[in-house]
Order: C-alpha cells, then sequence, then structure tokens
C-alpha cells in the first residue's frame, strides 16, 4: 500500500480494490507564462524601438538615398552601424537572460508545489504532503531548465538583428531605401515577438511538468493519466488518443511517431496534454 495514503483511505482501498486512485489534473498556472512572456516582451521592444529609430536615421540624414547602389561607403556604414547594434543588444540580452530564466524557474517551481499539493491531496484521502522537497535531481531540472531558457533569450536578438542587417544590405543595392524596409523591420517585430510568446508557453509548461514528475517520483507516485489538452491549433492525433490512459513512469509512451521519441505531458513543442497523478494497485 503506497505511503501517501491517508489511514481511512487506505482502509477504503483495501476494502475496495480499486484499480488506481486519481489526483486533481495537474494545471500550469497562466500567469507563470505572462510575467515570462511580459519580461521578454519589454527587453524585445527596446531593442525594436532603438533599432528602427537608428536605421530610419541613417536612411534620412542629407543625400543618403541618393548614394543607394551606387556608393560602397554607404554600405559599409550600413553595416558598421548594424554590427554595432548586434553588439549592444547581444550585451544587454546577455546581462537580462539569467535573471528572466531565474525568476521563470522560480516561478514554475513554486507553482508546482501548489498544484502538486492539491492533487495529492485528493489522492491521499486529505493528507497534506510535503511538496516543496528539492533533492539534488530536482535541483538538477531547475538548472537545466535555466540554462536552456538562457540560451534561448539570447538567441532573439540574434535572428532579429541579422534579418534586419541582410534588409537594410538590400535595400541599399536595390536602391529602394526604406520604402521595403521599414515594412519589413515592423513584420520581424512581430516575427520576434510571436516566437518570444511560444518560448514563453512551451518553456513554462516544460519546467512545470518536469519539476512536477521529479517531485511525483520522490513521493512514491509511479504513474499518471494522460489528458489531451483541446487548446491547440494543431492537436496530434497520438496525443488525442492518449487521453484517459494511464501509463508508468518507468515506460514512458511514444509521442512523436516520426522520431519514435518517448516522453510525457508538456515535452513536445506546443504540447499542451497534462498529467494526473495516479496510484496504481496491483491485481
Amino acid at each position: 500500500m503506497p505511503q501517501i495514503l491517508a489511514k481511512r483511505k487506505a482502509r477504503w482501498a483495501t476494502k475496495h480494490k480499486p484499480e488506481y486512485l486519481r489526483g486533481a489534473p495537474l494545471n500550469p498556472n497562466a500567469s507563470v507564462q505572462a510575467r515570462y512572456y511580459t519580461a521578454m516582451r519589454k527587453l524585445i521592444l527596446r531593442m525594436t524601438e532603438d533599432v528602427e529609430k537608428e536605421i530610419i536615421d541613417f536612411y534620412t540624414e542629407p543625400h543618403a538615398e541618393e548614394y543607394f547602389a551606387q556608393d560602397d561607403t554607404v554600405s559599409s556604414q550600413a553595416r558598421i552601424l548594424t554590427n554595432a547594434l548586434i553588439k549592444k543588444f547581444d550585451q544587454l540580452f546577455n546581462l537580462k537572460a539569467k535573471s528572466l530564466a531565474g525568476n521563470m524557474t522560480s516561478d514554475a517551481d513554486r507553482s508546482s508545489q501548489t498544484a502538486l499539493k492539491g492533487s495529492l491531496k485528493q489522492l491521499s484521502g486529505g493528507l497534506t504532503l510535503k511538496t516543496d522537497i528539492l533533492t539534488g535531481e530536482l535541483n538538477d531540472i531547475l538548472n537545466a531548465t535555466i540554462t536552456e531558457n538562457v540560451g534561448l533569450i539570447k538567441s532573439i536578438p540574434a535572428q532579429y538583428l541579422q534579418g534586419v542587417q541582410g534588409a537594410v544590405m538590400r535595400s541599399i543595392t536595390t536602391g529602394n531605401g526604406l520604402k521595403d524596409l521599414v515594412p519589413f523591420m515592423q513584420k520581424h517585430k512581430g516575427i520576434t515577438l510571436r516566437r518570444a510568446r511560444i518560448i514563453a508557453r512551451d518553456q513554462t509548461r516544460k519546467a512545470f511538468s518536469n519539476i512536477n514528475f521529479a517531485r511525483m517520483d520522490k513521493l512514491g507516485v509511479t504513474h499518471y493519466e494522460w489528458l489531451h489538452s483541446a487548446g491547440g491549433q494543431k492537436p496530434r492525433p497520438l496525443h488525442i488518443r492518449y487521453s484517459g490512459r494511464i501509463f508508468s513512469f518507468a515506460n514512458p509512451p511514444v509521442i512523436d511517431e516520426k522520431t519514435g521519441q518517448r516522453g510525457k505531458p508538456g515535452d513536445l513543442i506546443n504540447c499542451r496534454c497534462r498529467a494526473v497523478p495516479i496510484i496504481k494497485f496491483e491485481e
């Protein structure tokens, strides 16, 4: 009999011999995602507004457009300007990345504690279990989450500014100047913000899921029910079929039929599926 059951629930289980006991679904806290995205959005808008101003100022210098596609020094000056912007915002995002990633991971950790405590209280029959445990494995998960997100945050200015630099060079070569460049920068800003939103949604869910599973394993929960979320625009048929099925931590299911990757709810990008803690009894 699992140690996490209250005496009354344990007696009931012994008498009625259920196949399994079910906790409450583990639902990520949307505010964790919102705070993470808001922090990244603030940095991105600071970057894009500064870059747009510097580029427009460069193009509107007296007689600047007269030399486009004619004078190599214009291209050289544009490259110097965009390289300086790349360096400036690489440094800014590098400076802020660890703090942003650390705050998100701490938020996900606290959210895990609250959600898992409520779920296991339902499963156990009223016991309030200690879910703030910090094992070596869990500490490794927290550190790995921070490292992964630092890398993702640092990649944002590189992708945005390399795109802008290429567009600037093309506009000089064609002689079109700001005619093509301003719409490009607006579109590219939108793409960058959408990427940040995807990062925030995907990484907060992954952190929440990974922390939960490490804690459940430590507490003696070895199975979970897969719950498919209908919130995605392109649901994975395999995950739909898994909804309601019970899996063990020791034998995770295939989550991607193309690659054969095995895992748990939330492991794949944009996967919004959830887990329900399960105590499964031997027959």
